[in-house]
Formats: C-alpha cells, structure tokens, sequence
C-alpha cells in the first residue's frame, strides 16, 4: 500500500504572564486579560477557466504528453522507434482559437520540442460540429516531397458554439489532440498525444476517498509484421480508473481496439497502477504482469476538486499482429457517489 503522511499545522498559542516586582506588597495586581478565541477562517475556494476557449480569442496550453516515431513505407515493415510519456511541461505545447470556420484564418499552433506545424481553417478536414467528436486539420498544400504530411486531431470541447453533443466528452476542465506527422514516403513518422486545460490546485486535491471516473480513449498504434504492410490505426475501446485519495493509488485497465476499415480489432488490454505523491497533483504509473505488451501512464488532475482527469499512455511489445508501439490519452470527469 502506497502510504500518505497528513501534515497538521497547529496555533501556537503564547501566554503572556505579568512578573511581580519587589516592591509595596499592597499594589493593585495587573488583572489578567480575558483570552480572544481565534477562529480559523474558512478557505476561499479556487477558481478555474473553463472550456472551450471564448470566441474570438486564443488560449495556449502546456500538455502530459505521449509520443512514439516509426521510419519507412507502410506498404512494407516499418523500422518502429522508442515510445514513451512525459509528465506536464511545455515540449509539446499548443495555441488554440476560440473560432474556427473554414474561413479563419488565424492560426492553431502545434509544437513538440523544436519541431512545429501551423494550420488555418482552410486546412479543416473535419469541421467542429456538435455532431463531430473530433475535429481535424491537415496541410492542404501539396507538400514538396512526396508523401509529407501533418494532421492535428482535436477533441471537439475547445471551440465557442460548436462542442461536442457527446456529452461524455463535452468535458469543460480537459481536452486532448492528436499530432501525426511524416517527412516522406520512406521518412520518418512521429506520433504525439497530450491532454490539457485547467489543472487543479494542489491545495484543491481531495486527500480522502476514493473515486472512480467515466472516461474515454483516444489515440494511435503502428504494427511491424515481420512481412507485409504495416498498419497504423486509431485506437478507442474502453477503460476504468480509479483513484484513492487516501494513499494515492490509481488503477487504471485499457481494453484496446484497433478502429479499421473493416471493423474494430482487439488490440490488448493493459492494466497497471499508479501513486499520486503527497502534495501532488500528477501521477506516474506503469501496466504490470498480465498485460499484453509493457507501458508506462502519466496523469494530471484538472478543475475543482480532480473532478475530470486526463492521462496520457505509451506501449511497446509483440501484440497478436506483430511488434508495435502505441500512444494515446485518456481523459474523463469523476463519477458522482450515490
């Protein structure tokens, strides 16, 4: 059991006595004054922004993020690179628009480290519709080396008027996006992911009790058969999490799915657990024995009172269809206790 310490601060309460001096036995004692009670004032509660972002404004968002690379054609066995997480920073970081039509043309920001694409609303693949989950971008301009690409996914909670009707993922205090990219044909490919929004402050986190969340998965997976194609998918399926505020544990299990053209495949469950350090609003956590390939987790709380989650997952390992890497988010709000 993963074991929390409770620092209690305590008043002091000092006691001023009067000294009696040497002198006439008959002067007036120095009455002793009346104690004050003192009263702890009640903590004013935090206050946090909300999505989407207002229209006709921008908001700029540091991530816990994801990321994996693969080199060659798809046609073919890919070469797949590491895959790993990292916990909230500013490598992968975006600027985001309240407003966005297929007219707009202010830009949406996407930058991991040194490397940076820019999008307008001309590049708007799939518009941010309440009947949309999701809405996306990709260069529109015929790249100058074949097969070179860039494609942004968001989900559809950021922009004014036009969120989601999906009302598990019409979250208000987290979001994810979803970068994919490639140099070439042959080059290489890099695949990033990262949950944001309004974190939750420390001195906001619940430390009793344990709470469970509705959540959902989004994300990507890259397959290296030993011959023949190599597919890239989107990842969905389901998954639970909890989280004991007490200790700190957080368990989380992914059921996996590859989304394809013919239908949704397994792709793995993976379950592992976590620690939220004391005084600490993130978590690190790894799937353990019984999963299907190994990974690692890394997990932010966000708004008032960790009411919503985001969590970002990275695997590598054999699964039924050859070696692969994987990365993706997780992101949903707490359930409320009956």
């Amino acid at each position: 059991m993963i074991r929390r310490s409770i620092l209690i601060a305590s008043t002091a309460v000092v006691l001023v006595v009067a000294g009696c001096s040497g002198g006439d036995d008959d002067a007036t004692p120095t009455p002793t004054p009346t104690p004050t009670s003192t009263v702890t004032p009640t903590p004013s509660p935090v206050s946090y922004s909300s999505l989407p972002v207002a229209a006709n404004t921008a908001g700029e968002f540091f991530t816990v993020s994801a990321a994996t690379s693969y080199t060659g054609d798809v046609t073919g066995p890919v070469t797949l690179g590491a895959a790993g997480t990292d916990a909230f920073s500013n490598r992968v970081r975006l600027a985001l628009q309240g407003t966005l039509t297929s007219t707009s043309t202010t830009e949406l920001v996407v930058r991991e480290n040194a490397e940076e694409a820019r999008f307008t609303g001309a590049d708007l693949q799939t518009p941010p519709l309440p009947a949309n989950p999701e809405y996306v971008l990709r260069e529109t301009t015929a790249p100058t080396t074949a097969g070179a690409f860039s494609q942004l996914d968001l989900l559809n909670n950021t922009v004014s008027g036009q969120v989601t009707s999906d009302t598990a993922l019409a979250l208000t205090r987290v979001s994810y996006a979803g970068w994919w990219r490639g140099d070439s044909t042959a080059g290489a490919k890099r695949i990033t992911y990262g949950v944001y929004g309004y974190p939750t402050v420390v001195s906001d986190m619940p430390t009793t009790g344990t709470a469970t969340y509705t959540v959902r998965i989004a994300g990507r997976s890259v397959i290296a058969p030993a011959a023949g194609a190599s597919p890239v998918d989107n990842l969905g399926g389901t998954a639970t999490l909890s989280i004991n505020y007490a200790t700190g544990l957080v368990t989380l299990t992914l059921n996996l799915e590859r989304v394809t053209a013919g239908g949704n495949v397994a792709y793995g469950t993976f379950t592992g657990t976590g620690a939220i350090p004391v005084g600490s609003n993130q978590f690190t956590g790894s799937f353990g024995p019984g999963s299907t390939a190994g990974g690692t987790f890394q997990g932010l709380a966000y708004g008032p009172q960790a009411g919503e989650i985001g969590i970002s997952f990275a695997i590598s390992g054999a699964v039924a269809a050859g070696d692969s890497r994987a990365v993706g988010v997780v992101v949903g709000k707490k359930n409320v206790a009956s």
